[in-house]
């Protein structure tokens, strides 16, 4: 039986993982970034009813709300910041 020409011969399959390895991280960027956009729109919207609120205990309740998301989208894009440097850096 023939073997794919995409097959590497000699059992060397670093280039394949390379591939697979970078395939997979860029979704992994991709969902990291959908997911820290959501979490921002979410502090904006709880920042923006913040300032229409009088009362001092739901003011302090979208006031955790808003820091929540926010660091919670910070982290993300902290996270996912060196890891596309990192591929980037590989692509060179």
């Amino acid at each position: 039986m023939k073997q794919p020409d995409h097959k590497p011969k000699n059992d060397d399959h670093s280039e394949i993982l390379k591939r697979e390895a970078d395939d997979i991280t860029g979704k992994i960027d991709e969902k990291f970034d959908k997911l820290a956009k959501k979490l921002r729109e979410k502090a904006e919207k709880a920042k923006e009813k913040l300032n229409d609120t009088k009362k001092d205990a739901n003011r302090a309740v979208l006031l955790r709300r808003f820091e929540l998301y926010s660091d919670a989208a910070n982290h993300l894009e902290e996270f996912s910041a060196p890891r596309r440097e990192g591929n980037d850096k590989s692509s060179d």
